[in-house]
């Protein structure tokens, strides 16, 4: 057997492997641009067979199409609408590629499959299109293959445009540019090579280049991954803290500061913390006396302020139920949009991630912004945009709760220095009002936000 069809024989393994390794993830997380990788490295694969055959016995009419078809028409065409599902922002351009790509894919592959071809006589060297084709199916490679590189190439400017402006988002510009390169791989097999075995050797290649750049646009986070910024030793991963540390919390309390140590209370506000914790800090801390009061006298009769209407808070809980195998890329993305949020968003009044002991794959977010306009700005930042496009590969169910607040009460007692526990920070049912610098203790809470404290302790007595 030549050394042709020894390279295109161990090409097919190695395209298959591939081709599985990406029909498990498009089982599991059935995405556009991961069926297309998928469906393109399964058409190396079969070109991969037909080249062996050829290389080993003399191409035919039948191995001649299939090589043409399946590895110079249609991997190419479907690597490159895959980027473009996967790093195109606009969904009216993905919708007019779905329809470009699938009409050259159905057009195309008729054309290839029955234009009769030349008298010209095959043998064991590789057989190019132009002896062998007529003009229709000449026409028909050319415009595909010109489609698939200009897809491909403005996907690497778009990957590229994204980590300078927005700064480097690991693997996407990576992922891309790997993939990319197996379209102009594929596309380079129309050309004539000085030897007979760099055809199905770059065929090869083509494939594992499919397979890497799918992992890689698939976050390590990264879209939180590994790369986001938390290092958690694989073996330390199972250790309870450490996957409160995931979601940046120090322990079970999620208030962000070390559970042995200088825990503070639920009410302080001291100062930034971690994810979870009041943005605010202009206000005083809880029992901290006001300095326009004397001392050791009585507090000074202020006159009752007129109310104000206020807009009401707004929160909600999103529960994600995450994939096995992309649990630390979620946690890593969590981790970096949950660290702008806490420092560029002072309408967000409560940000925490909390994870659940008895079901180590979900994640649940409880958000509370000061008004529904705040929550708005939150959801328009870039991060928070990158954030959910980067998590669709590590979540396989989400469920989202909306809190309105629906009935609250503010006692009309005022707080006093002399009061048994102080004064504490505003809730929601006082949050935007002139006179909500303190609240009463038995002031009711909202009925429609569940306190910060209370969903904490759910945390640890089983994931409620």
């Amino acid at each position: 057997m030549s050394l042709p069809a020894l390279i295109a024989f161990a090409g097919v393994l190695v395209a298959a492997v591939a081709t599985g390794l990406l029909a498990g993830r498009a089982v599991r997380r059935p995405r556009p641009d991961t069926i297309l990788w998928t469906a393109a490295t399964l058409a190396l694969t079969i070109a991969l067979a037909a080249q062996s055959v050829g290389f080993a016995s003399g191409f035919g009419a039948a191995t001649f199409r299939a090589v043409q078809l399946f590895a110079l028409m249609l991997a190419p065409l479907w690597l490159a609408w895959g980027l473009v599902e996967q790093g195109w922002p606009s969904e009216a351009a993905r919708f007019g590629t779905r329809l470009v790509c699938g009409a050259l894919t159905v057009v195309g592959s008729v054309i290839l499959a029955t234009d009769p071809l030349t008298a010209g006589s095959f043998g064991k060297a590789w057989p190019l299109a132009g002896p062998h084709y007529q003009a229709p199916s000449h026409y028909a490679l050319d415009v595909v293959q010109a489609v698939a590189v200009i897809l491909a190439v403005v996907s690497i400017g778009l990957a590229a445009a994204r980590a300078r402006n927005d700064g480097p988002w690991p693997g996407a510009l990576l992922g891309t540019a790997v993939v990319g390169l197996a379209v102009f791989v594929t596309v380079g097999l129309r050309f004539s090579l000085p030897t007979r075995s760099a055809y199905p050797l770059l065929s090869a290649i083509a494939a594992v280049l499919a397979w890497y750049g799918a992992t890689r646009l698939e976050p390590q986070p990264g879209r939180i991954s590994r790369d986001a910024g938390i290092d958690i030793a694989d073996d330390a991963a199972d250790r309870p803290e450490a996957r409160y540390e995931a979601n940046g919390q120090s322990g079970p309390n999620g208030y962000g500061d070390p559970v042995n140590g200088g825990q503070r209370a639920p009410g302080d506000i001291r100062g930034p913390g971690g994810s979870g914790r009041w943005a605010e800090t202009d206000r005083r801390p809880p029992q901290a006396p006001r300095t326009d009061w004397p001392r050791g006298g009585p507090a000074p009769v202020e006159p009752a302020p007129q109310a104000k209407p206020a807009a009401l808070p707004y929160g909600r809980i999103l529960i994600f139920t995450l994939l096995d195998d992309r649990v630390a890329d979620f946690d890593r993305f969590a981790e970096q949009a949950a660290e702008e949020v806490r420092t560029r968003e002072p309408g967000t009044l409560v940000y925490v991630i909390h994870v659940v002991p008895n079901a180590p794959l979900q994640r649940i977010f409880y958000e509370i912004y000061r008004d529904r306009a705040a929550f708005d700005s939150h959801e328009n930042q870039p991060y928070i945009q990158r954030f959910v496009a980067d998590r669709r590969a590590c979540v396989l169910a989400t469920n989202v709760i909306e809190l309105r607040l629906k009935y609250a009460r503010r006692a009309s007692s005022r707080c006093r220095p002399g009061r048994t526990g102080g004064c504490r920070r505003p809730t929601a049912a006082t949050a935007g009002s002139e006179n909500g610098d303190c609240e009463p203790h038995h002031a009711a809470r909202p009925a429609g936000l569940p306190s910060l404290r209370r969903r904490a302790r759910g945390d640890r007595a089983g994931g409620r």
